[in-house]
C-alpha cells in the first residue's frame, strides 16, 4: 500500500517537474501528511518517529545543498515527504544515488555542449579556494555562478528506482 502511494508520489512529482520546472507545495506537504498518517496509523507511536525523523532527515540534508544554491526550495520539501513516506534510511540512499545520477547528467550535458575543459577549470579552482585557502564563503558564491540547470528530478526518478530495487533485494 505505502510502496505504490510512494510511486504514484514520485511519478506525479516527476511530472510537474519536468513539464513546469516546479514541485507544489500542495504535493509535497500532501506527501508528507500521508507519510506521517500511514505510519501513524500502521505503528502508532513508532510509525510516527519513523515518519518524523525520516522527515526531518530528508528535509535538513537537502536544505544544505539548497542554502549553497546547489538545488531548490521545492526539492527540499519534495525530501521530506519521502523522508515521511519511506523513513530516514531510505531517504538518505535515494539522496546519495540522486547525487551521483545528478553528476553524471551533469557530465552528460556539459559533453554535449562542450564545456568540460572551462567547467573543470573554474571548478579545480573553486575546489582550490575552499579547501587550500579555507574560504568557506566561496561555497555561497555557486549561487551566483551561471551553472547548468535542470529538473533534478531527472536524478530521483532513477535514484528511487535503485534505493526501491535495493530495498526489495535485500528483503530476500
Amino acid at each position: 500500500m505505502c510502496l505504490g502511494s510512494f510511486i504514484i508520489f514520485i511519478a506525479v512529482a516527476f511530472a510537474l517537474d519536468v513539464r513546469f520546472s516546479k514541485l507544489p507545495n500542495k504535493l509535497t506537504m500532501c506527501g508528507a501528511v500521508f507519510g506521517v498518517m500511514f505510519h501513524v496509523w500502521s505503528e502508532g507511536w513508532n510509525g510516527f518517529l519513523f515518519s518524523m525523523l525520516g522527515a526531518g532527515v530528508g528535509f535538513l540534508l537537502v536544505f544544505v545543498l539548497y542554502v549553497i544554491g546547489a538545488l531548490g526550495a521545492g526539492d527540499v520539501k519534495l525530501f521530506g515527504a519521502i523522508g515521511a513516506i519511506m523513513g530516514a534510511m531510505f531517504v538518505i540512499q535515494t539522496l546519495v544515488y540522486a547525487i551521483l545520477w545528478a553528476g553524471l547528467i551533469g557530465l552528460f550535458l556539459l559533453s554535449v555542449q562542450r564545456k568540460i575543459r572551462a567547467t573543470s577549470r573554474k571548478l579545480s579552482g573553486w575546489l582550490f579556494t575552499i579547501v587550500a585557502l579555507r574560504k568557506v564563503e566561496a561555497l555561497f558564491e555557486l549561487k551566483q555562478q551561471k551553472n547548468i540547470k535542470f529538473p533534478f528530478m531527472y536524478a530521483v526518478l532513477p535514484a528511487v528506482s535503485i534505493t526501491i530495487y535495493y530495498s526489495l533485494v535485500g528483503m530476500r
